[in-house]
């Protein structure tokens, strides 16, 4: 069981490793043939964590029908983004893996080695600060680059329950910080004062900020005043409250809002502005718990006046190696759309930025849910990326006044990342498209055959129809999940036979057939981009482009050639 008292270091946050995590991780590595252990890949019997603390060696593992274990020592860079395992053995070389399990620190972290006692396990413990003005809000903040000294080895407790692979948490202190960074951050205008709801916005100022736990939920609230003339001013408080729950070996999240405005005397005069007002404000709140990840589509569904629950969830995407969290959000149980765009020559899914990647205040930013232990192109493969993941199956959560904790098991999973690609050619053979040849941006080409570039397509991440939008300002990218991207192609000419379009030529020289060509795009293989692939109910699919009063841009206005 879960204490949250023990969480007690005064870091922001402490990861708390079990010696099953690191069976399951080496396990994995092995079985992966990433690395190689005593006769081979044999299956993990035992793993200990050495303690009392040893300073040369961190873990023993014990393997099938070999009579001496095998040590570990365990070593974290400075940005946290990596980690090395050296064994104790001459002929097993170290090994870094990607970690990335915690991002947005304000240093280096710290490893260290921690004793269970009744009902707790022994643990390998990462501490870290993150990147929080956690400075007091009756003062300035301080400047970049600079932060307020936390955290204590000496005070690390365990509170990894016994049984349990892994643990995290955030300290009763942390609760604090976190409203101190919105105030010195998303709640203070360039000038230094803070306007309500925003800077763009001023109608008031806010007074306060603050943030608490208790009852398995967080309770951020914000308060501030309207001033009215001739009248008494409005105290404004917001509450948004962020209920986790675990099910499944998944977080999710619930967002409520409670808001108050009281406008003493005024009452009913104030009623339409409270209204529209308290509205806006809502969304404001959503917006910057979120680190503005959702608010400009919350707003898009009239959020400012919902008076349901938003349910979030963590989405797990791993771009470049490193496992990284999308926020989704249902509203009234409907998903709300992703959004796909044209980058590089390929579908890609864009996010808003949050706030040049700084950390907000929701924990969803700072719970490492899996952690990448590999990532390499598997052999005579140019195509996609191979990831293998060790994973947080959470089973456990609370939230007191005293910090936020969950645990679980570690489980295993595997990812793939495509890389970024172009067409070079398509093969025909009796008018029957045979092969495509992919170009790997940077060098080198693979060709696929039609019914592998089906079979890739059909076990990735995105899924057809889907619409090409603008990318917003600031976004971040990534390739949807999957063995292949999805490749945008821009139609140059058209070959007609009677009135009938039979094949179009891209940009870049490549001729498809207009049924492969619509047949790949059904698979999410291909786009042709700026216009629209109809499937009418009685009639062969075609293309065409956006109704419009213009005719010069029509699908059939394309030059021709003949063939």
């Amino acid at each position: 069981m879960l204490t949250t008292s023990r969480i007690g270091s005064d870091f922001d946050v402490e990861l708390q490793l079990g010696a099953g995590w690191f069976k399951t991780a080496v396990g994995t590595l092995a079985d992966a043939g990433v690395i190689t252990l005593p006769d081979g890949s044999r299956p993990i019997v035992d793993a200990v964590i050495i303690l009392p603390a040893d300073p040369d060696w961190d873990l023993r593992l014990t393997f099938v029908d070999v009579p001496i274990p095998v040590r570990l020592k365990a070593s974290l860079s400075d940005t946290g983004d990596e980690l090395t395992l050296t064994a104790d053995l001459a002929f097993i070389p170290p090994q870094t893996i990607p970690f990335g399990a915690l991002t947005g620190l304000s240093g280096a972290p710290v490893l260290t080695k921690v004793s269970g006692d009744a009902g707790r396990a022994d643990a390998i413990v990462i501490l870290a600060n993150l990147d929080l003005h956690a400075e007091p809000q009756t003062g300035d903040p301080l400047p970049a680059g600079e932060t307020v000294p936390r955290g204590d080895v000496a005070l690390v407790q365990s509170f990894l329950p016994a049984g349990k692979d892994i643990a995290f948490g955030l300290g009763g202190a942390t609760y604090a910080r976190f409203a101190n960074d919105l105030w010195h951050t998303k709640l203070r205008a360039s000038d230094g004062t803070h306007p309500l709801p925003s800077e763009d916005d001023p109608r008031g100022t806010w007074r306060v900020v603050s943030m608490t736990g208790g009852s398995g939920a967080l309770r951020v609230t914000l308060k501030g005043e309207v001033p009215i003339d001739l009248f008494p001013d409005a105290d404004v408080t917001i509450t948004l409250i962020v209920t986790p729950t675990v099910s499944n070996g998944q977080l999710s999240v619930t967002l409520e809002t409670e808001e108050d405005v009281d406008t003493g005397l005024l009452g009913d005069l104030l009623a339409a502005l409270a209204g529209g007002f308290v509205g806006g404000l809502i969304g404001f709140v959503i917006g910057i718990l979120t680190g503005g990840i959702l608010l400009g589509l919350l707003i898009g569904f009239g959020v400012g006046a919902l008076a349901g629950v938003i349910a979030l969830e963590i989405v797990e995407v791993v771009v470049e190696g490193i496992v990284r969290k999308e926020i989704h959000a249902r509203i009234g149980g409907e998903p709300l759309p992703a959004m796909t765009v044209r980058r590089d020559a390929i579908v890609q899914i864009a996010m808003p930025d949050p706030d040049d990647d700084k950390l907000s205040v929701s924990v969803l930013d700072s719970l490492p849910t899996s952690i990448s232990v590999y990532n390499e192109n598997p052999t005579d493969e140019i195509l996609y990326r191979r990831n293998l993941l060790v994973t947080s199956l959470w089973d456990d959560l609370s939230v007191t006044r005293n910090g936020f904790a969950v645990a679980g098991l570690a489980g295993t999973a595997e990812r793939f990342e495509p890389e970024r690609v172009t067409i070079s050619r398509v093969s025909y053979v009796d008018d029957v498209l045979e092969t495509v040849t992919y170009r790997r941006t940077g060098g080198g080409e693979q060709t696929l055959t039609l019914a592998e570039v089906r079979e890739r397509t059909a076990v990735g991440e995105l899924r057809a129809p889907f619409r090409l939008a603008a990318a917003p300002a600031g976004a971040t990218f990534r390739i949807p999940e999957g063995k292949l991207a999805c490749v945008c192609l821009d139609p140059a000419r058209i070959h007609r036979e009677n009135t009938i379009i039979t094949e179009i030529e891209f940009s870049n020289g490549v001729r498809l057939q207009t049924p492969d060509a619509i047949a790949l795009q059904d698979a999410a293989a291909i786009v042709v981009v700026g216009f629209q692939l109809i499937h009418p109910q009685d009639y062969n699919a075609y293309y065409r482009a956006k109704a419009d009063f213009f005719l010069d841009n029509n699908f059939e206005r394309l030059p021709e050639f003949q063939v």
